[in-house]
């Protein structure tokens, strides 16, 4: 079983990645899922956040140990990866946020900040893995949302508390290449595990309070509105659009979920997963944070005026669950890049990295001047 240093990564973990996350305002994530006529199911997720994650690409080999965190910041339950996987770390640490792995299983972590609670942790703290941890776990394990559904009735996730910080509010999407949608969150200290018929997700309220905000705008359709007509009046629309006048346009969860819906349910039935990956981002562009956009006010410690914090789009997924190629771009970065999972070593013997660019590309077209 291939490992890796516990000592090192735990002291990251303890000393930078996870605390900054933490203090940082709230993240405003959303996912969704659309079909290919060739039968691929493709997952886009947005993430944002206003501290630079310094996000890259890892991936993980098959039977690489795993390890859980305890809740005093030690080694916990140790189990090795069945499926190869990539993911997006944060602040260089082997803990994805988001990713697929060789099997075509996807799982996203969104915050849900004020509507959830966690697992007590056990006393014999077995079978027990930390809240940052399930990505890692479902993504190494599992093929299927019923294979997820069914451990996860078998271990406790708790509330990882970080001195001074607090516990990581997060739900998950889970999806696999066979059509399967799951969400995943802990209410009350009790496993929910939603059929996610939809397959979009964004952050609070509960899930469960999406799917019934939807039944409020069922009005709205992407086909334009007929002429209005008062007697011998006829008043025609001003415009395109007029079927989903009214679609919110702000940064709320609850208007990023309509909006996702909208979006990815109204759009015109695509020929091939690559022309399904492109409408993926196309989705996302809806959903982007311009720095600016999203502001909030941080008090200061020595009571002086507060400042502003602006959150903005780190950076954006793609992944096609059939043909295991996943897409990216970043804030800085909107060239779309790739990694083919089917040419990817998962027999090497160590986590490899890929960088996630944020450096402006563009592609000059200037002709060459001639005298």
């Amino acid at each position: 079983m291939l490992k890796r240093s516990l000592k090192t990564t735990l002291a990251k973990f303890m000393c930078m990645g996870l605390s900054a996350m933490l203090a940082a305002p709230g993240l405003a994530c959303t996912t969704f899922r659309l079909q290919s006529q060739d039968g691929a199911w493709i997952a886009g997720r947005s993430m944002e956040l206003s501290l630079d994650l310094q996000s890259n690409i890892m991936l993980v080999p098959r039977q690489f140990a795993l390890t859980a965190m305890q809740p005093d910041m030690k080694a916990g339950m140790v189990w090795s990866a069945k499926y190869g996987f990539l993911g997006i770390n944060t602040f260089g640490l082997d803990v994805a946020t988001d990713g697929m792995n060789e099997a075509g299983l996807s799982a996203h972590a969104l915050y849900i900040p004020g509507f959830f609670e966690y697992q007590p942790y056990p006393a014999d703290g077995k079978n027990a893995i930390a809240n940052t941890d399930l990505v890692n776990w479902a993504l190494s394990q599992f093929e299927t949302v019923d294979q997820v559904r069914e451990a996860l009735s078998k271990l406790t996730v708790y509330g990882l508390d970080v001195p001074k910080i607090g516990v990581q509010p997060l739900h998950w999407a889970i999806r696999d290449a066979k059509g399967g949608s799951i969400v995943i969150e802990y209410v009350k200290g009790q496993l929910m595990v939603d059929d996610n018929p939809i397959s979009v997700l964004t952050n609070a309220p509960n899930f469960d309070w999406h799917m019934t905000n939807l039944r409020n705008h069922i009005n709205l359709t992407n086909v334009n509105v007929d002429d209005l007509k008062l007697g011998s009046t006829v008043l025609p629309p001003l415009g395109q659009g007029t079927g989903l006048l009214g679609l919110p346009g702000d940064y709320t969860p609850a208007s990023r979920f309509l909006r996702a819906t909208a979006l990815a349910y109204s759009a015109a039935p695509v020929a091939t997963a690559k022309d399904g990956a492109n409408l993926a981002f196309h989705i996302l562009n809806a959903v982007d944070i311009p720095v600016g956009a999203v502001a909030e006010k941080l008090a200061q410690k020595d009571g002086s005026k507060s400042t502003l914090s602006y959150e903005q789009t780190q950076w954006v997924t793609v992944y096609d669950l059939k043909n295991r190629m996943a897409y990216f771009r970043t804030y800085g970065n909107l060239n779309i890049r790739q990694i083919d999972m089917n040419k990817v070593d998962f027999f090497a013997r160590a986590i490899q990295y890929v960088p996630m660019s944020r450096e402006m590309v563009a592609e000059d077209l200037t002709p060459a001047f001639r005298q």
